[in-house]
């Protein structure tokens, strides 16, 4: 019959079933009558045809699978029969639902915020054609970063792209006269991270407030296809306009959340690093454009020199600050457009410095529009990894979790099976069977996963936004699961299904042979328990790994708070002053400043010393080629590579950093240095180095613009201080050399004030004294403690340790239920050799060794295996463990106890169970 014919058939299944019927019917009969007619009583004649012709039943539906299209109709069958069985085993549905589900839906968000954050493209309209532009330096290197003439050149001379926009890093103002505005200064200690104490309570003592400005080109609204809800964008306004109006365009975040929305704003002026900008449009509601954050404000690139006077950043081909991203004419493949823009590229390497990179030929990359770099910083590149590993891990353990599920429930059916079997059941049929009850928990676990997905993602998009500061912008997260997402869901849920469900349906139809239907299935085969006990062993040695990483990971950043820092951090505080960008203040009225608060610093009550001077563990690092023997460094020469810093000569006294030898800075004014324990043995190893003398040269060296350079003469060593815990928290940065800083410098560097007793009161009390100073400087006090907490090392480590821990306490979950499950069903599937063993004169305590003596085996194995792992986990781990090494006897002893007594409590409440059977009661059942 074709596949037509087969169609018609199915839909007219009625009347095919009695053109079946009345052909079998029609067959005995004729066997019938032709034994009659062969001499046989007409009874034993239609007990032969019977017997000849076999089963009715099952030529009916050997005819019906030729007459329909079986499939669905099996398919169906089989969905009704899983439905109805998982109904009535609501506990081990509900468990293989919720374990599934956990291990679906962790990653699914750990895929969804993957690419809402790092996958997401560029916010403008056909996004598609939006491209990033990189520049592969001669050394191989990936450069990024171009200045404002490049940009111009690209711009002007492009004719592969409709448009090319330039933008700079998202950078902090400060804004005053918004008060005239309506709204309410919004403050950093009412948000999350404020509560939390991430970020310290600081001292304003200023009207000014911070506000989130991002510095785009002039053409950017144009290029990416998104106008302003309200007013205008700066391609409406000519340059000279521009110039002779300042102009700022708000965000609509912003506006809401600072101005309440308050419609007058448009044409109303804000002062931003004390310069007049005039507000001409509102961009749309969520917009970032080339970022993952909406700013406060959009600034023209033009105009940046108004609130960076001096820098030249317009004007400069050297200052590489700016990013380049183009919309690509249609039609012109990627390659057309890198060949073109690498061409411009040589053309401008002619016009840089011929000792810059720049002036080398070069080959442009272009790749299709992201807010990130091509390539992620390594660091951030391993943290993904390792959150991908661990959150696979959780979803390997949730699968092994629903197998033993499975293999337990599928012994517990054994005489079910054999049943079916013996009743012409194929063992294909039974697997078919089997994987259609797992791919049901799958879809209904990957339902519960979605929704479960969902929600959480909003809640950490909601919370993350909620918890920056305010002059960090508002980031912006689209987390809200789409097609993708929910195909991805559906395509793991079903995957899950068939992985978790194929192996338990192949055991169980291997062990249900129909020559051996018993009345109980007692114990199950010994490879269906070696199964189980291998996924038992296989979740607990994840789960293992998963906690020792997250405590090691917890255990490192609280050993990095308690680590010897080499100075007094709880009782330091570093305080920043705050000065309007513009020309208002000069460098003479700073200085006077700085000395006028310095003094009344001094007098406050608790305070022991102030000096000026950079923290050790904040500011940022900076150095330099070291040389002795009053050689310049060089390539050559350089002894070694070191970092520097400037210091007055009580600021080893202040921040209580002890001298081990020689003595501090006399004077500003002399030609010597103090070297850091480290640095001493670096540059002279086994000897003393009081009055050698070395030179500090710019050969390799790193600081930032601006910064104050060691070079010259040499300078002599007249001591030698205790090493001090840098930023980098991993001892790289104790090799430090302390030089002195000169008075008419002082107003570059903070403050350091060590008190008596709880600084709190002193980072109060710094905004009163500043205020009757000058009340439109601000100030910012935080302890050197409080500094550490804030580095990004510290911050990683931190972050790290909650999502592995977070994370492990999933698979501990997971690992609890699928042993408590498991034990549970092999009790009820030992019940008659329990009674045998207790009708023999067992004890009840006997009972209870024997079963936890069976499941600690495989734990005991999986602890066993965990830890080997987790060594190698730890490994990987080395460079964010911070003091410790692979093998922490803390972490690693008290994790594996833990996990053991969980493991062990989740299979003793259902072996309890074991202890209260009636062996009278257990063998009559049977």
């Amino acid at each position: 019959m074709g596949w037509m014919g087969r169609i018609r058939a199915f839909m007219r299944r009625d009347q095919v079933t009695e053109d079946i019927d009345e052909e079998l019917d029609f067959h005995l009969a004729m066997r019938e009558q032709w034994n009659v007619e062969q001499g046989m009583p007409r009874r034993e004649a239609r007990r032969d045809a019977r017997m000849r012709f076999g089963s009715p039943v099952k030529w009916r539906e050997r005819l019906s699978e030729i007459d329909f299209l079986m499939l669905p109709q099996t398919v169906w069958q089989d969905l009704r029969f899983g439905m109805r069985l998982l109904v009535r085993t609501p506990g081990f549905t509900l468990a293989a639902v919720f374990a599934l589900g956990i291990g679906i839906g962790v990653n699914t968000s750990a895929f969804t915020m993957y690419k809402a954050v790092f996958g997401r493209a560029l916010d403008a309209r056909d996004s598609i054609n939006m491209m990033n532009i990189s520049l592969i330096l001669q050394s191989g290197q990936l450069d990024s970063w171009f200045s404002y003439p490049d940009y111009l050149f690209y711009r002007d001379h492009s004719r592969v792209m409709e448009g090319l926009i330039a933008a700079d890093s998202p950078e902090t103002l400060t804004m005053t006269g918004a008060e005239s505005l309506g709204g309410q200064r919004v403050e950093t200690a009412g948000t999350l991270v404020g509560r939390l104490g991430l970020i310290p309570p600081s001292a304003l003592a200023t009207v000014d407030e911070p506000a989130m400005t991002f510095p785009v080109s002039e053409n950017y609204f144009a290029v990416l296809g998104v106008p302003a809800i309200q007013g205008r964008a700066f391609d409406a306004m000519t340059a000279t306009e521009l110039a002779g109006n300042p102009a700022v365009l708000i965000s609509e975040n912003y506006w809401q959340r600072r101005f309440r929305g308050n419609p007058a704003i448009l044409g109303k002026s804000v002062r931003l690093n004390g310069v007049a900008f005039t507000i001409i449009g509102i961009t749309p509601h969520d917009f970032v454009g080339t970022s993952v954050g909406a700013p406060d404000f959009w600034m023209p690139l033009s105009l940046q020199p108004l609130v960076h006077p001096g820098e030249n950043l317009l004007t400069d081909r050297e200052k590489l600050r700016y990013r380049l991203f183009g919309r690509r004419k249609p039609g012109v493949s990627l390659a057309e457009a890198a060949a073109e823009m690498t061409l411009l590229s040589n053309q401008l390497a002619k016009l840089h410095d011929p000792h810059s990179d720049q002036s080398k030929p070069g080959t442009m990359m272009i790749w299709p529009g992201s807010p990130f770099p091509r390539k992620l910083d390594a660091a951030l590149s391993f943290a993904i990894l390792l959150i991908m590993i661990a959150v696979g891990m959780v979803m390997v353990i949730a699968c092994a979790n629903v197998a033993c599920l499975q293999l337990a429930r599928a012994a517990s059916r054994q005489n079910e099976l054999r049943m079916r079997m013996s009743l012409g059941a194929s063992r294909v049929r039974l697997i078919r069977q089997l994987l259609t009850e797992s791919a049901l928990l799958a879809v209904f676990s990957g339902a519960l996963a979605l929704l479960v997905t969902w929600g959480v993602l909003k809640v950490v998009a909601n919370v993350t936004a909620s918890a920056l500061p305010p002059e960090y912008g508002s980031l912006i997260l689209h987390v809200t699961p789409d097609l993708g997402i929910f195909t991805y869901v559906f395509a793991i849920s079903v995957l899950a299904g068939v992985l978790f469900g194929l192996t338990p349906a192949l055991e169980s139809s291997r062990s249900a042979l129909p020559s051996s239907l018993k009345a109980n299935a007692g114990s199950s085969p010994g490879r269906s328990r070696r199964l189980r006990s291998v996924l038992i062993g296989g979740q607990v040695a994840a789960s293992l790994v998963l906690l020792i990483s997250g405590a090691m990971l917890v255990r490192s950043s609280r050993h990095a708070l308690k680590m010897q820092s080499g100075y007094d951090g709880r009782h330091s505080v570093d305080v920043e002053l705050l000065y309007p960008r513009g020309p208002k203040y000069t460098a003479t009225q700073k200085l006077e400043l700085v000395r006028e608060l310095k003094e009344r610093l001094k007098a406050s009550p608790g305070v022991k010393a102030v000096t000026v001077g950079r923290p050790p563990n904040g500011g940022g690092v900076r150095s330099a080629s070291v040389s002795i023997d009053g050689q310049a460094p060089s390539e050559r020469n350089t002894r070694a590579q070191q970092f520097y810093t400037y210091v007055q000569g009580n600021y080893f006294e202040t921040l209580g950093i002890p001298l081990l030898v020689g003595r501090a800075f006399a004077s500003a004014s002399e030609r010597s240095v103090v070297l850091s324990e480290s640095s001493a043995q670096r540059i002279w190893p086994g000897q003393s180095p009081l009055g050698r003398s070395l030179r500090i040269g710019s050969e390799r060296d790193f600081h930032a613009d601006g910064e104050l350079v060691p070079g010259g003469d040499s300078f002599v060593v007249i001591g030698v201080a205790k090493d001090t815990q840098g930023p980098q928290l991993d001892g790289r940065d104790n090799e430090q050399i302390y030089l002195p800083l000169a008075e008419e410098r002082m107003a570059d560097y903070p403050i350091l004030v060590r008190t008596e007793g709880d600084p709190a009161a002193l980072i109060a009390g710094v905004g009163p004294l500043l205020t009757a100073i000058d009340n439109h400087v601000g100030v910012v006090a935080i302890t050197l403690d409080a500094m550490m907490m804030q580095t990004p090392r510290f911050i990683v480590a931190g972050l790290a340790a909650s999502i592995a821990s977070a994370i492990g306490l999933v698979g501990l979950l997971l690992v609890s239920m699928g042993i408590y499950g498991t034990v549970n069903y092999m009790v009820v599937l030992r019940q008659r050799e329990v009674g045998i063993r207790m009708a023999l004169g067992a004890k009840r305590r006997d009972v209870l060794a024997l079963i936890m003596g069976d499941n600690a085996k495989p734990v005991a194995a999986g602890l066993l295996a965990g830890l080997v792992l987790s060594m190698g986990a730890s490994y990987l781990l080395r460079a964010i463990l911070y003091g410790m090494g692979i093998f922490d006897t803390v972490a690693y002893g008290s994790v594996t106890i833990f996990l053991l007594g969980i493991a062990m409590a989740a299979a003793y409440l259902p072996s309890r169970r074991a202890m209260q059977v009636d062996p009278v009661v257990a063998l009559r059942c049977e």
